[in-house]
């Protein structure tokens, strides 16, 4: 029962403040102004979604960063992919060396590499570019772990049997491996894609012109706040937060699944 009641408090923490973004993305300008505070809007003020919509540069900000974030979760899923199956059944000269420092990699905070990869992505003229956005996102010594950690746990006589019957380590790869952990290969490429899409900082950093900016950023440069306009800012947050709760609901069952696996074995 407690555990119950537990769960319900948690769930209506988690839960409250998209509740409270979606009453504010239809409160009017005078409702922001009251005291005290309100909870729903006077008069839902629905504009406040066409205006954000039809903002000059709302459509390229979404863009840039439905672009960065897919190109990112790709090559990103694909890196650990080829990484986990090489490090979980292949034998060759300083594996695990190399395993050591790049499982150390995922203990060195991020932000304190933040000069020094600008300072190569400048260098390499990348700013500006797609690449130069998701360049320092294309790997994860985490979900490397977490996927050598689902490879491992498989049977290794249907892995055997293929050795034998000639298949070739990417045959082994993509007919048998991949399927037997799909679950957890979609989980990693829906954790790159949202946290790709959510990044602000790294970004901000490597663009300076509207043009490439994505829409974390784009929030805080579409000028509500200085208008005193805040409806539109949050009905733009909403609706960029719309596909991912869509996305984490339609595929829930294979995130648990991933997640049970992994604490499991």
């Amino acid at each position: 029962m407690l555990k119950k009641i537990f769960a319900i408090l948690l769930a209506l923490v988690i839960v409250f403040p998209l509740f409270y973004n979606i009453s504010l993305s239809l409160f009017s300008p005078r409702d922001f102004n009251t005291s005290p505070a309100l909870f729903f809007p006077s008069s839902p003020a629905f504009e406040n979604f066409s205006r954000a919509v039809s903002h000059r540069y709302f459509l390229r900000y979404t863009i840039n960063s439905l672009v960065t974030a897919t190109l990112a979760a790709v090559i990103r899923t694909l890196i650990v992919t080829l990484s986990a199956y090489a490090f979980s059944f292949l034998h060759f000269r300083g594996k695990k060396i190399i395993l050591f420092f790049l499982l150390l990699s995922a203990f060195i905070p991020q932000d304190s590499l933040l000069y020094q990869n600008y300072v190569t992505v400048s260098r390499m003229n990348l700013t500006n570019t797609y690449l130069g956005i998701i360049i320092t996102s294309l790997f994860s010594a985490t979900q490397l772990m977490m996927l050598m950690t689902a490879m491992k746990s498989l049977s290794k006589d249907t892995f055997d049997a293929s050795r034998v019957d000639g298949a070739k380590d990417i045959t082994i790869l993509f007919h048998i491996i991949v399927p037997l952990t799909k679950s957890v290969i979609i989980t990693i490429f829906l954790q790159s894609f949202i946290g790709v899409f959510n990044a602000y900082l790294w970004p901000l950093l490597v663009t300076n012109t509207p043009d490439m900016r994505t829409i974390q950023i784009g929030v805080s440069l579409m000028g509500y706040q200085e208008s005193g306009r805040m409806g539109p800012l949050f009905a733009t947050l909403l609706i960029i937060l719309i596909p991912f709760v869509i996305l984490v609901v339609a595929t829930r069952k294979l995130i648990i699944k991933a997640l049970s696996n992994g604490l499991s074995y």
